[in-house]
């Protein structure tokens, strides 16, 4: 284990971004956990507070919307960093995104590759 290693949640429904993300960022030092949806998310939430959430909008069942506002309902409002994971990156979203409880907007247009680094640019949140 890496000391002062930022622990990460990655939550996206697409099972190979999220393998790929838990690769690129466990390179780049963070300690990682995943989930494939909102209520595992959640779960895992509740086991062990992330310092950061990478978390997608649009997901079958609960949306990331809802699972960011949750996790600012049922834990502590400053922590941990939620930053929403989205092809959509209109008005609307960052707006209902940032209601939700989210600190930031990372679109995916951004390389995989450069994810760390969009992430670190946020912390601490």
């Amino acid at each position: 284990m890496i000391a002062d290693a930022h622990k990460i949640l990655v939550v996206d429904d697409e099972c190979s971004l999220v393998q790929l993300c838990q690769i690129i960022f466990e390179a780049a030092g963070y300690l990682v956990r995943t989930a494939l949806d909102g209520t595992e998310a959640l779960e895992l939430i509740n086991e062990e507070m992330p310092d950061v959430v990478l978390l997608d909008v649009m997901m079958p069942g609960m949306s990331g919307i809802e699972v960011c506002r949750r996790i600012r309902e049922q834990f502590n409002a400053q922590k941990p960093c939620i930053l929403m994971y989205t092809a959509d990156d209109s008005r609307e979203t960052y707006d209902t995104s940032k209601t939700a409880g989210a600190n930031a907007l990372i679109t995916k247009d951004t390389p995989v590759f450069e994810l760390p680094q969009a992430v670190n640019a946020y912390l601490p949140c």
